[in-house]
């Protein structure tokens, strides 16, 4: 008798909202917070903290860096969130609870670049980890994405240097 009422206190004192892992409050680069007395998310390291490893520089984006990021895209990410990135596939139409979301819609072009960037290497919901890519291909992926959402760009929009390397590709 005394288990089942020490069990049904356990019970009783648990959050059973599956929510609660999806949605935590967390600091966000240079964001607020009323966790330290300087109201900042960044914060200074203690004294005598180094650095594992420097984090991995963003590379240039060139025309090879995209044709690897849309082949990097289309073999690691389309599956998923399909070839034109807005959550359109196959087995997009096969998942019940959570679909794959567009990468090229409006909440995606708002998204900070480090906060996808993170998303590929620590995965964020049913979406796995790819830490295991190299950071050069994520970054890749990461510049295709980050062009595909800017497909309704008009010619005139476009930088006068990329507008002269285009006139070289219209008919």
């Amino acid at each position: 008798m005394r288990r089942v009422i020490v069990l049904a206190c356990a019970v009783a004192g648990c959050d059973w909202s599956l929510h609660r892992m999806q949605e935590q409050p967390r600091c966000e680069v240079n964001g607020t917070t009323a966790h330290f007395a300087n109201g900042m998310c960044n914060q200074q390291p203690p004294e005598g903290v180094v650095a594992m490893e420097p984090p991995p520089q963003m590379p240039p984006i060139t025309r090879e860096l995209l044709f690897r990021g849309k082949d990097r895209f289309e073999r690691i990410c389309a599956p998923c969130h399909g070839v034109e990135a807005d959550g359109n596939s196959y087995v997009a139409q096969m998942m019940t609870l959570r679909k794959p979301p567009s990468l090229v819609d409006a909440a995606a072009q708002k998204l900070a670049d480090d906060r996808i960037l993170t998303v590929m290497s620590t995965g964020y919901g049913l979406m796995p980890r790819y830490a295991d890519i190299p950071a050069t291909d994520r970054f890749a992926i990461f510049h295709f994405v980050r062009a595909l959402q800017q497909r309704e760009v008009s010619f005139t929009e476009l930088p006068e240097p990329l507008q002269r390397e285009a006139k070289q590709w219209l008919p």
